[in-house]
């Protein structure tokens, strides 16, 4: 979309966890995080956060358009607040508003609609990753052939809901990116970190991660980040998905 619509739109931004504790002094919450991407990407979005992993879970209808943050919480965790969070994300995909789960958010879009998802045989996906893009869908109107990303994660989804449609994919994590139908959408990434944040993140985790992980993950932050072309895409697909609702 080379043009956006003047339109404010109201984006819920579902918080499913926290930055740690021991790195709050030197970096902001994860909703503050994806709200400041997205308002960077476009001003005219108003977002207000609600804090799901503390069962704070708002209607389907709060809302023209939803993302979330990650979380170190798994989509698989029997109790009440991720129950939940699940149900809604069902009924958000019944009342068709535009949903973008970002990492946690993207596992639990595949749970939700009938995928599967698990810990990878593989370990743990951190630092910045390169996916290769595979399909380009309208709103991705900067055409590239591979996106980095930084990623933090130890579960993947291993088999997709049925109608979704990948959008990008890796050696280490099949499932990247992908949509379902006109208002799903799940970035395994995390396109509000910054490689800053992805390396503390790393050096926090040293007591759970294998060494040469993390020495292998510090390595790819050579790479260069494009979450800021990334919320670009995030912003034209909520923008297109209204559209094509107003329209229907």
């Amino acid at each position: 979309m080379d043009e956006k619509s003047p339109t404010q739109v109201s984006v819920g931004v579902l918080q499913c966890g926290e930055v740690p504790e021991n790195l709050r002094e030197s970096f902001i919450d994860y909703n503050e995080m994806v709200a400041q991407s997205l308002n960077t990407a476009d001003p005219r979005l108003s977002c207000r956060t609600w804090r799901v992993f503390e069962g704070e879970i708002p209607r389907p209808d709060a809302c023209d358009a939803w993302i979330t943050t990650g979380s170190r919480y798994s989509v698989n965790d029997d109790n009440d607040w991720t129950r939940g969070f699940c149900d809604f994300v069902r009924e958000v995909s019944q009342l068709e508003r535009p949903f973008v789960g970002i990492c946690y958010g993207m596992q639990m879009i595949a749970k939700a609609l009938g995928g599967k998802v698990e810990i990878s045989e593989k370990g743990w996906g951190i630092g910045i990753a390169t996916s290769l893009v595979c399909r380009q869908p309208l709103w991705m109107d900067q055409r590239v052939d591979e996106v980095n990303l930084v990623v933090s994660h130890q579960e993947q989804v291993i088999e997709l809901p049925d109608n979704a449609e990948l959008i990008a994919s890796s050696d280490f994590c099949n499932y990247s990116m992908f949509s379902v139908g006109r208002y799903m959408l799940g970035i395994q990434g995390h396109p509000e970190f910054t490689a800053d944040y992805s390396r503390a993140l790393m050096e926090s985790r040293r007591t759970i991660i294998p060494a040469d992980r993390i020495a292998e993950g510090l390595d790819s932050l050579i790479k260069p980040v494009n979450g800021a072309m990334t919320f670009k895409w995030i912003v034209d697909f909520i923008r297109t998905s209204l559209l094509e609702s107003s329209t229907a």
